[in-house]
C-alpha cells in the first residue's frame, strides 16, 4: 500500500492480450498453411506416381502389341528395334522380352539393373491378360532407386490384334489349332517387361516440396506480421486506457485520454473521460468545501450560526441532488419505454395495413424492427428490475396464488412465438397442487423468462414442458424443460450471473444477459431456491421453489 492505493503489478508479470491475440492467430495460420500444404503435396505425390504408372502400363500394352510377330518368329531384329525407341524414354531402366520357355530372348539394361525372373515366371501360369506393376527397389544402388516393372503377357487369343499383315501366317495357324468349346486353347507367346524408374518423379516431387515449403512459410510469415499490425491498432488504445486508469487510481484526477477510434474501445475511452470529468469536479467541490470549512474556523463566533445555515443548505441541496437522480433515472426509464411503446403501436399498425398494403420486403423490415423494439424495451425493463433489487427497493406483494393458473397463462401467451418454430409448448400440473404464498407478478416475471428462453434456444419442432410438483419441505416446484441444444458444463455455474451468456448460444439468441439473473433473485426473495440441469445436445430443465401455504394452527 502506498498513500492509501494500491499498486499494481508491472506489466511485464502477465501475458499481454496483444500476445495472447498474436499467438492464437498465429497457431491458426501454421495449422491452416500446414494442413494445406501437406494436403497439396500429397495429392501432387499421388498424381505423379497415377502418371508414371498410367505411362508404363500404356507403353507396356503398346510394345507387347508391336512384338507379338517378334515373339513368334523370335526376330532379334525387331526386338532390337522395339527396345531402342522405348529405351528412348527417360524414365526406362530395362527391356526384357522373355519366351514362352523361361528364357530371355532379349535384354537391355540402362544401369545393369534387372527385373526378377520370377515376375515372368508367374505370368505364365496366370490367364491374366492385364498389366501387371510390381514395385521395387534396385538393391545395386547405393541409396536405392524406386523402380516400377510392368509385366504383360503376350497371349494367342486376346484382344489385342495386330495391325500389320505379317501376321497373316500366324492367323491361319492359330486358325488350325484345336478349339475347346468354340475358344482358342490358351496358348501363351511370351512376356514382355518394361521397367520405369521413380527418380525424376522423386526429384520433380522434392523440388516442388521445397516451394511448397517457402510459399507456406512466406503466407505464414505475412499472416503473423498482418496479426501483429492488427493487434497493436487494437491494444494500442487499451494501453493508454490502462496507464491513464493506473493514474486515475492513484490519485491524479487530471489524467485523461482522447478516444483513438470509433470502435467498442473508442466508447469505452469517452465512458471514461466522462468519468474522470466526473470524478474531477467532485474532487474540487470537495476542495472547495474544505477551503470554505477552514475559512468558517478562521472566523469570528459570531459567524458560526451563519456557517452552519450554508452548510445545512449545502447538505439540502445535495439531498436535494440525490432525489433529483433517484427522479432523473425513474424519467429516464419512463422516457425510454414510451417512445418505444410508441414505436411499436406504430410498427404494429403499418403491418396491420392501416397505412396500405405493404411489399414482401417492407413487411419483413418491419417485422425486424419489431423485434428488436421488443428486445430493446425487455432490456430496459430487466435494467430497471435488477436494479432495484440491489437497491432493496423491490418490494413483494405476498397473497395465496395458485402457480398452475399463472403457468398456464404464461404458455398461452408464449404459444403463438412457439409456433412460429412449431415447438410444442404445454403444461403439466397435477389437480391437488397446493396454492403457494408468493407475489403473483413476480412469480409470473420468473415464469416469463424461463419460458421466453427455453423458446430461444430450443430448434425448430422441439418440445416445452411447463410442469409443477410438491416438494418435501413444504415448498412446491415448478420446473421448465425444453429439447434445446443444452448448456456446455463449464457455463452451467454462470448461467445466473449477470451480464453473461454461453459463448456457443447464437448471436441472435443473446440478449442483457439479465433474464436467469432476475429470475434468480425474485425467487430467493420468495425464500425458494432455483437450479439448472443440462444435457449437451439433449436440452435443459430449469426448476425453482416457492413456499406452501401454511394453514393456521
Amino acid at each position: 500500500m502506498t498513500n492509501g492505493h494500491k499498486t499494481y503489478p508491472p506489466s511485464s508479470a502477465f501475458i499481454g492480450l496483444r500476445t495472447k491475440f498474436v499467438l492464437f492467430i498465429s497457431l491458426v495460420i501454421i495449422a491452416v498453411c500446414s494442413g494445406l500444404s501437406w494436403y497439396f503435396i500429397r495429392q501432387q505425390s499421388d498424381a505423379m506416381t497415377r502418371a508414371l504408372i498410367s505411362s508404363g502400363s500404356i507403353l507396356a500394352k503398346n510394345l507387347a502389341h508391336n512384338s507379338r510377330y517378334g515373339l513368334v518368329a523370335k526376330d532379334l531384329v525387331s526386338f532390337d528395334q522395339l527396345i531402342a525407341g522405348v529405351m528412348d524414354v527417360d524414365e526406362s531402366m530395362y527391356v526384357v522380352f522373355t519366351g514362352p520357355d523361361g528364357t530371355r530372348l532379349a535384354v537391355k539394361s540402362k544401369r545393369n539393373v534387372y527385373p526378377n525372373q520370377a515376375i515372368a515366371e508367374s505370368l505364365f501360369r496366370t490367364d491374366t491378360h492385364d498389366v501387371t506393376i510390381t514395385p521395387f527397389t534396385a538393391a545395386d544402388r547405393e541409396k536405392g532407386e524406386a523402380l516400377y516393372d510392368f509385366a504383360v503377357p503376350v497371349r494367342r487369343g486376346d484382344e489385342h490384334q495386330t495391325p500389320f499383315s505379317l501376321f497373316s501366317a500366324e492367323s491361319e495357324e492359330s486358325q488350325g489349332e484345336s478349339v475347346v468349346e468354340g475358344k482358342p486353347s490358351p496358348r501363351i507367346y511370351g512376356v514382355v517387361q518394361i521397367g520405369l524408374t521413380g527418380t525424376q518423379m522423386n526429384d520433380a516431387l522434392s523440388r516442388m516440396i521445397g516451394n511448397v515449403i517457402v510459399i507456406t512459410i512466406t503466407v505464414i510469415l505475412s499472416g503473423i506480421f498482418a496479426a501483429v499490425l492488427l493487434t497493436r491498432r487494437i491494444t494500442t488504445p487499451l494501453k493508454k486506457l490502462v496507464e491513464v486508469t493506473r493514474r486515475v487510481a492513484g490519485g491524479d484526477l487530471t489524467a485523461s485520454v482522447a478516444p483513438m477510434t470509433r470502435d467498442e474501445v473508442g466508447q469505452l475511452t469517452t465512458v471514461f473521460s466522462q468519468m474522470t470529468d466526473s470524478l474531477r469536479e467532485r474532487d474540487l467541490a470537495v476542495k472547495q468545501a474544505y477551503q470554505e470549512l477552514e475559512q468558517l474556523n478562521r472566523t469570528l463566533e459570531q459567524r458560526v450560526h451563519q456557517r452552519t445555515s450554508e452548510l445545512q443548505a449545502a447538505n439540502d441541496k445535495l439531498k436535494e441532488l440525490d432525489h433529483l437522480k433517484s427522479q432523473f433515472v425513474s424519467i429516464v426509464s419512463h422516457e425510454l419505454r414510451t417512445p418505444m411503446t410508441s414505436i411499436k403501436g406504430y410498427v404494429e399498425n403499418l403491418l396491420d395495413g392501416l397505412a396500405g398494403a405493404l411489399t414482401q420486403k417492407q413487411t419483413y423490415s418491419l417485422d425486424r424492427v419489431k423485434h428488436n423494439v421488443d428486445r430493446l424495451t425487455r432490456m430496459i425493463n430487466e435494467l430497471l428490475d435488477l436494479s432495484k433489487i440491489e437497491a432493496g427497493r423491490l418490494e413483494l406483494t405476498l397473497a395465496p396464488v395458485a402457480l398452475w393458473e399463472v403457468a398456464e397463462e404464461v404458455v398461452e401467451s408464449y404459444q403463438a412465438a412457439a409456433s412460429q418454430k412449431s415447438i410444442v409448448l404445454r403444461t403439466v400440473f397435477p389437480q391437488a397442487l397446493p396454492m403457494v404464498i408468493g407475489d403473483g407478478d413476480k412469480l409470473s416475471r420468473v415464469l416469463i423468462n424461463l419460458v421466453h428462453n427455453a423458446i430461444k434456444f430450443t430448434p425448430q419442432e422441439g418440445t416445452i414442458q411447463v410442469e409443477g410438483h410438491v416438494r418435501d419441505g413444504g415448498h412446491v416446484e415448478v420446473s421448465v424443460t425444453d429439447s434445446g441444444n443444452g448448456i456446455p458444463p463449464h457455463d452451467i455455474e454462470r448461467v445466473f450471473d449477470k451480464f453473461y451468456w454461453s459463448e456457443s448460444a447464437p448471436v441472435e439468441a443473446r440478449g442483457a444477459g439479465l433474464g436467469l439473473a432476475i429470475a434468480k433473485n425474485l425467487v430467493e426473495l420468495h425464500g425458494g431456491t432455483m437450479r439448472v440441469e443440462s444435457t449437451l445436445g439433449q436440452g435443459s430443465r430449469f426448476s425453482f421453489t416457492v413456499p406452501i401455504v401454511r394453514s393456521p394452527a
